[in-house]
């Protein structure tokens, strides 16, 4: 993927779900940029990969809606190819999720496969991080189209192409990449375009009909966009999906390493629109997760002594949690310790990941502000 992909970008209205209006929009994004015949080919084995985060009912926002993947899966078809749709949901079982989320009755009905993302497999990457553990379904696909949900990120600002593909990592082993990256929000986005470039999606198709704001991306609040996107560079789809919503672009950490690595087209005038014009879909007022800005201008052992207060940080409602271990099980520096009626973060040992916001299935976990900052603010 590095430095050859097209950077085309198409961008089409799609007001609501359902199942005519939201294929004519997706085969309409495909078609702006040449046809699913020009992404598949007869044949081949397609791996789908939507975000199955976990099992959330669609409305809610927080998976790839069960329409987006069946127009994606009919088109496939059309081009005579087999749909396989597969993900590693942050926690429990695939089927599970893919049934609360409406995915497997799509499944079902269009005549695709379910495909665990379970077995991995070692491959061998030459840039900065060595090797990655991607699941063997992926690794031996034909094909692989990405649909990501648009959607807030405590860590990452915005989740939306590249970060997707973080799905193709099987199980748990996502979670020592957290470890590994630590606090570092550069270091983990720098690890995730660099999957990104490794996996090298043919197609990516972004549903944007409704996104998440605030606390995602698991428990955000839903809002509407009115849009699909389409494109073959994930790192480009990130560029404009940020833009229609006007993030601040020294927050979207993902794109920022991808210029550094030479990944994709970051450079917003490098981008060809197809489609609808940006200034004509932007979206106001659009809500972000809170962000750290100060501790990346201070000397590292000023950081370590002021961790707290200069670093956004897990903060717990107690009100809401209903001490399910969820977010104890996904902990990688088991930070999280039940305190004998409620839980309590150990925050010397928190690396900020996040991990416990994006799982806790009660969004009882949201971004907290140390003290320096909200002064800041």
């Amino acid at each position: 993927m590095k430095g050859k992909v097209p950077s085309d970008v198409s961008i089409v209205r799609c007001g609501v779900y359902n199942s005519g209006q939201t294929l004519d929009a997706v085969r309409q994004a495909v078609d702006l940029l040449g046809g699913m015949q020009t992404f598949v080919k007869p044949g081949n084995r397609v791996l789908i990969k939507p975000n199955l985060l976990k099992a959330s009912h669609p409305v809610d926002a927080v998976t790839t809606h069960p329409e987006v993947i069946r127009a994606t899966i009919r088109l496939v078809r059309e081009a005579g190819a087999e749909a396989l749709v597969g993900d590693s949901p942050g926690f429990g079982d695939l089927r599970r999720v893919c049934e609360k989320s409406g995915v497997m009755d799509v499944i079902e009905e269009e005549g695709a496969i379910l495909t665990k993302l379970d077995e991995a497999v070692q491959v061998k990457n030459h840039e900065r991080f060595r090797r990655f553990d991607i699941a063997r379904a992926v690794h031996e696909a034909d094909v692989v189209i990405n649909l990501p949900k648009f959607k807030t990120h405590g860590m990452m600002t915005i989740t939306g192409a590249v970060k997707n593909l973080f799905g193709c990592i099987p199980g748990k082993r996502k979670i020592q990449w957290h470890f590994n990256a630590g606090v570092n929000r550069d270091a983990f986005a720098r690890m995730l375009v660099e999957l990104c470039s490794l996996i090298g999606p043919r197609l990516t198709v972004m549903d944007a009909v409704v996104g998440m704001e605030g606390n995602g991306p698991g428990s955000g609040d839903p809002r509407k966009v009115g849009l699909v996107l389409a494109g073959q560079d994930p790192v480009a789809l990130d560029v404009v999906s940020g833009r229609i919503i006007g993030a601040d672009p020294s927050l979207l950490y993902i794109v920022r390493a991808a210029a550094e690595a030479g990944v994709g087209e970051t450079r917003l005038d490098s981008i060809q629109i197809h489609g609808e014009a940006l200034d004509d879909v932007a979206v106001t007022g659009y809500r972000l997760p809170p962000q750290e800005h100060l501790e990346w201008h201070l000397p590292e052992w000023v950081r370590r002594m002021l961790k707290g207060a200069l670093t956004t940080r897990p903060v717990i409602n107690h009100a809401l949690c209903v001490r399910c271990g969820i977010c104890q099980g996904h902990c990688p520096q088991n930070a999280i310790y039940d305190a004998g009626r409620r839980l309590e973060i150990r925050y010397r040992d928190c690396i900020r990941c996040f991990c416990c916001q994006e799982f806790c299935p009660r969004g009882a976990i949201s971004v907290g502000r140390g003290w320096a900052l909200k002064i800041a603010k």
